[in-house]
């Protein structure tokens, strides 16, 4: 039974049942990691799983079930248990099925690696393999390789409702990680490296993974505190990324509807500096986030969420839009077993003019973030607290590494103070950001 022949069973079930609307999610998937440890297979997992979901509107009133059989009888009962959770659940006039969408969904994107099939299992622990060794033999001091791992998946979504609207996509997720120990004078420093991308073509060499990974853990060795102060800060791309993730759960429709963000009411408004651009882009080829169309069937597109600092549009899906009286941005995101919910598709900072070594150079003191720890974003009040490790500059120069340090302000602050934006964006996920120079930030250190 192919899933389109499901989706209308339930959908025809569910109208005939007292339903008034309807929409199905079907997904099917695929998983394997391999986890190489000492030269050992530590891990090697493989799944595969399928599910369907159904939310069914009567009179405003909202039922949803799930399942992973697709069996006749467990169709026929998510129906009746659907259409009887709707009718006891409370009315809420913004329930509803999107209309339609006007313009036909994007479907060149590139999504999945047709190539991922044929790569042998021994293959792919290879891979693992060249990545330890690479790490081993960076440098002396590097004693151990936690870990290196090989992942990839594939998943097959078709989503389809009673306004008339269909579509399928299929999308593949490959990543190799590596986390290595390094020691020297009885000190000890874990690092890592990693490469997210849709196509394993698209992966750096294994073995350069496991060489930036060995880099990072030694060039943390023997790192000292520093005085706490206010400091210009350059953020690597990943932690730059980091930050803007926090930025984007704040631009979330629902969370501003219930002035859960700090970025309510700032509409229209200077939210960074004029270096500042930031986009969220489900279109873009190959890209972690992009999909034709969101989980409710709204296609997708590229929106310029900040334009030179000033903040232009929230995100929303068919609820929340329907709240503020605006329209969806195809920002719908669920999996067969949850109901829709708001977040970004690819979003990143547009990449700046400066060279990443010429934004260091124009530091005379201050420090290169290049990891932080803990969970210290407050999205609703936008203070920022984590802790940090990287490297000082002084005249220009990374002299010494440093750790066991706090970085903190605010977030609307921080995007303000932003004076120098890098020309090395790169995606290694869905969130991506070039380097990124921060005045005045507070260190908390010694």
């Amino acid at each position: 039974m192919n899933y389109e022949t499901i989706a209308n069973r339930l959908l025809e079930s569910a109208m005939r049942a007292g339903a008034e609307e309807a929409d199905v999610y079907l997904s099917e998937g695929r998983e394997f990691e391999a986890t190489l440890r000492a030269g050992d297979i530590e891990v090697l997992k493989q799944a595969r799983s399928k599910g369907v979901g159904l939310r069914v509107l009567a009179d405003k009133r909202l039922g949803f079930t799930h399942s992973t059989d697709l069996s006749d009888e467990t169709l026929r009962r998510m129906v009746e248990e659907s259409v009887a959770m709707a009718r006891r659940a409370t009315r809420d006039e913004f329930l509803g099925i999107p209309d339609p969408p006007s313009a036909t969904a994007h479907t060149n994107l590139d999504l999945a690696d047709a190539s991922l099939g044929s790569i042998a299992t021994e293959q792919k622990i290879g891979f693992a393999r060249e990545m330890e060794e690479a790490a081993l033999a960076h440098d002396p001091r590097v004693k151990v390789v936690e870990g290196a791992t090989v992942s990839d998946g594939e998943e097959h979504v078709f989503i389809a409702n009673s306004k008339g609207f269909s579509g399928a996509y299929r999308s593949t997720a490959t990543v190799l990680s590596c986390s290595v120990v390094a020691e020297q004078n009885g000190k000890r420093e874990v690092n890592h490296w990693y490469s997210s991308k849709r196509h394993m073509a698209d992966h750096p060499p294994a073995a350069t993974i496991g060489e930036q990974a060995a880099e990072r853990a030694v060039g943390m060795l023997n790192a000292r505190k520093v005085q706490s102060g206010s400091y210009p800060v350059v953020l690597h791309p990943h932690m730059a990324a980091s930050l803007l993730g926090a930025v984007a759960g704040a631009l979330n429709g629902e969370s501003v509807y219930r002035k859960m963000s700090f970025l309510t009411d700032k509409l229209g408004e200077r939210v960074a500096s004029e270096h500042v651009t930031i986009v969220d882009d489900g279109l873009l080829p190959r890209g972690f986030g992009s999909r034709p169309f969101d989980a409710e069937g709204t296609p997708t597109e590229r929106k310029v969420v900040v334009d030179r600092g000033v903040l232009q549009t929230y995100l929303y899906d068919s609820y929340t839009a329907r709240k503020v009286q605006r329209s969806s941005t195809g920002n719908a995101v669920r999996g067969y077993a949850s109901a829709p919910h708001i977040r970004h598709l690819n979003i990143f900072i547009q990449p700046g003019p400066h060279d990443p070594e010429h934004i260091i150079r124009s530091v005379d003191r201050g420090f290169y973030v290049t990891g932080m720890i803990g969970f210290g974003v407050d999205t609703v009040t936008g203070r920022f607290s984590r802790g940090a490790s990287g490297l000082w500059i002084e005249q220009g120069e990374c002299i010494f590494p440093v750790h066991e340090v706090t970085i903190a302000g605010s977030l609307l602050e921080m995007f303000q103070n932003v004076r120098m934006v890098g020309n090395d964006l790169e995606f290694n996920g869905s969130i991506a950001s070039p380097t990124l120079r921060i005045d005045g930030m507070t260190l908390a250190g010694l």
